[in-house]
């Protein structure tokens, strides 16, 4: 009799298991795909990770034109001379970002919806915005993916500048990005590709610091902006950083855009999982209950 209670209370027991497991599968399963879909939203055009400027912005002189589809548009072509496409690069990345500040000409904390990273975008670095030792970089943070920035829209100098040198750099052309505290520009070939106001300067920084009024035929759309513009070309210009800084910035953004999939992934898995084995246990156990039911129909029937 003693043997039978404990065989019942085995059973009892793995099918609390069961149950519980197969419960605990669903639940992990359904906070899965829940992160699985709020991750997934932006990627798939479902949802707006960033805010958009206002009209102003978007339609003034430095505003948007045309948004990049497809970054390899923005490669060079087989046999284009190399003049012509930088002066298309610098058109197309200034056409495709708008430049816009909420207070004056310089970053102030009324931009951090636009230049914090999303948490549509990457919600572990949206957490991580938040962290005093974390704050100033990425509640001011540009991206050096190219396609990261483009998706987002928005930028001021440096980002689009970061634009066109990673473009550039992917393709083994030589660039370095340039600034002084007015501006920053990215110098390829001789030339400087000003993707901030749209303009490309067939000469060197080098040419144009020593004789600003070089800049003056390039920039003429942009009248009122002149006299600051020359100011900052006649300035001793510094590179922004190495081509090792940009490397090890580019796989950090690579590294966080791996990482954000991670967790529903591991909550689907796991919960697929304990699922799995919560019906295994199930159907082990009915199992149990009918092999001693044949039993005693056979002694019966004996």
């Amino acid at each position: 009799m003693s043997d039978a209670i404990k065989i019942r209370d085995r059973k009892q027991r793995l099918t609390l298991i069961a149950a519980l497991l197969r419960t605990l599968g669903v639940f992990s399963a359904g906070v899965g795909s829940a992160l699985l879909f709020f991750v997934s939203a932006y990627p798939l055009g479902l949802v707006s990770a960033y805010p958009a400027p206002p009209a102003a912005a978007i339609e003034g002189p430095l505003g948007f034109a045309q948004k990049v589809g497809n970054v390899e548009d923005l490669y060079r072509r087989q046999s284009e001379p190399m003049q012509a496409y930088l002066e298309r690069l610098t058109t197309a990345v200034a056409g495709g970002m708008v430049h816009y500040w909420t207070e004056g000409d310089r970053w102030a904390v009324a931009d951090v919806p636009y230049t914090r990273i999303g948490i549509f975008d990457n919600y572990l670095l949206w957490i991580l915005s938040f962290r005093p030792e974390y704050r100033q970089t990425l509640q001011n943070y540009e991206f050096v993916t190219p396609r990261k920035a483009l998706d987002r829209g928005y930028g001021f100098c440096s980002q689009v500048s970061k634009i066109v040198y990673s473009v550039l750099a992917d393709q083994g052309i030589e660039a370095t990005i340039y600034s002084v505290p007015e501006h920053t520009v990215v110098e390829s070939n001789g030339s400087i590709l000003d993707s901030d106001y749209g303009v490309f300067v067939p000469h060197s920084l080098e040419d144009v610091q020593q004789d600003p009024s070089i800049i003056d035929d390039y920039y003429a759309q942009f009248g009122p902006m002149l006299p600051l513009l020359r100011r900052a070309y006649g300035q001793a210009w510094q590179p922004l950083g190495t081509a090792e800084d940009f490397n090890s910035v580019r796989a950090y953004e690579a590294k966080f855009e791996r990482l954000k999939w991670a967790p529903p992934l591991a909550f689907l898995g796991s919960g697929v999982l304990l699922a799995a084995i919560g019906m295994l246990l199930r159907h082990r156990e009915r199992l149990a209950r009918l092999v001693p039911a044949r039993v005693r129909r056979t002694a019966r029937s004996s």
